[in-house]
């Protein structure tokens, strides 16, 4: 059978401090909408019930999983967001049915409760934002469908409902209307920061719908003004980064010597690096081995559970550290098909894929996953951490006394990064630097 629409699945994830107004900016006619939820009731921590607290550790364990596969694949510095990802295929699933439903939320670890996991991801959009008043954090979701097509009407209101995701419906003739109003979403999605996301050859002629995830977040290191985390004063300019397999290149290292969270996750160490207001840390986890293949075992040994128990580990013990961290920026752009498959979604990207509870045609019945991309970029400075993902999933029609001991915490070799939310352990990106 001929292969004619393709669905637009879009998923913006962002970290950043300011951003540039761009006069290029498309302006186009009555913009989505962008609908934040808020809460009356102050939060201290994410609430959660053991189940969701299952969830947390299964979409960790994705996000492990899918970093490795990224990174090998790659070869170089890497920075991706899950929670973006684990959102976008949430949303997608609500649209699936039988066993294209089911490999998707089972590859995630969220087994095959729908209503369940929308719950959970409702719970976050709701109480993330919520959670630190010196941490922008928004979470944000909109549906644009080709107006020949009409979302099917559970999906709709379950869209509208658990992810306060608005429906909208555009003249998709002229691909490049479709392309301004997406990216004129991201770019006001993401205070400027991700922009263009989209070009007109992204849109496929036959195209049918897209289905917008936003994660911001904005934060500064712990510190302040008179006492920063880091001084650009102190920072030390094209030092050597020890390369795994021999080698080397030439970095700024951000100095500092202050008490952090330190400890041991197998033969490698992790620092806790917290961010303004204490609700969300960043965390370092260097390998010991330097100039080998740190990250190759680095990788074999960590998962989601070993990460949590080193975390909860250090959650109550500081040390003081003298550190010697990257100053760093990473840009990339992936196709993640190859990587999803092998992780357990198949049958959305076949012929026979149900997404059959997604959207209503008078005479077009069938749907599969073309391919997944995502553009991600991070850049790490003395000041805080700006970063940004944009993923896009393409379905198409088928067929003690005195000083302490200074702690040298030196990362001057490979190492894995987190941004995670601390009470819940939601892991909102992750990445690898590895001086390339």
């Amino acid at each position: 059978m001929k292969k004619i629409t393709t669905l637009l699945f879009i998923l913006i994830a962002a970290l950043g401090f300011s951003a540039c107004e761009k006069s290029d900016v498309p302006r186009v006619k009555n913009p989505i909408e962008i609908d934040f939820p808020t809460s009356t009731t102050p939060i201290t921590k994410v609430t959660l019930s053991e189940e969701q607290k299952s969830y947390v550790n299964s979409g960790n364990a994705f996000a492990l999983k899918s970093l490795r596969s990224l990174y090998e694949k790659e070869k170089n510095s890497i920075i991706y967001s899950p929670l973006g990802l684990q959102f976008a295929l949430a949303i997608t699933a609500n649209g699936a049915s039988g066993e294209t439903a089911s490999e998707i939320i089972g590859t995630l670890g969220y087994g095959e409760d729908q209503e369940a996991l929308n719950k959970y991801c409702n719970l976050l959009l709701n109480q993330l934002p919520a959670l630190d008043k010196d941490v922008e954090l928004k979470l944000t979701d909109a549906v644009i469908i080709n107006e020949e097509f009409r979302a099917q009407d559970a999906f709709r209101k379950t869209a509208e409902k658990m992810y306060y995701a608005p429906v909208e419906y555009v003249n998709a003739s002229n691909p490049k209307v479709v392309v301004d109003r997406i990216n004129e979403w991201a770019y006001r999605s993401t205070n400027g920061f991700i922009f263009p996301f989209l070009q007109e050859s992204d849109i496929k002629r036959d195209f049918v719908a897209a289905i917008l995830n936003a994660l911001y977040f904005k934060a500064r290191w712990s510190g302040n003004r008179d006492i920063p985390m880091f001084n650009s004063e102190l920072t030390k300019k094209a030092q050597p980064f020890y390369l795994d397999g021999g080698g080397e290149s030439k970095v700024d290292y951000m100095v500092t010597s202050r008490h952090f969270r330190h400890g041991r996750v197998g033969n490698n160490g992790i620092l806790e690096l917290p961010y303004a207001g204490g609700k969300f840390a960043m965390y370092i986890i260097l390998p010991d081995i330097k100039g080998g293949n740190g990250l190759e075992q680095l990788f074999s040994y960590i998962t989601s559970e070993k990460l949590s128990e080193a975390i909860s580990s250090i959650s109550t013990t500081e040390a003081m550290v003298h550190l010697n961290l990257p100053k760093f920026e990473v840009e990339n752009k992936y196709e993640l098909t190859d990587m999803l498959k092998a992780l357990g979604i198949r049958r959305a990207f076949n012929d026979d894929a149900q997404f059959d509870k997604l959207l209503y045609h008078p005479e077009i019945k069938n749907f599969n996953i073309g391919s997944v991309i995502q553009k991600a970029r991070i850049s790490v400075a003395e000041q805080g951490t700006e970063a940004a993902a944009s993923t896009a999933v393409m379905i198409e029609r088928t067929s003690s006394a005195g000083q302490p001991k200074m702690i040298e915490f030196f990362a001057d070799h490979p190492f894995v990064y987190t941004i995670v939310e601390k009470s819940s352990g939601v892991m909102l990106f992750a990445g690898v630097y590895d001086g390339k």
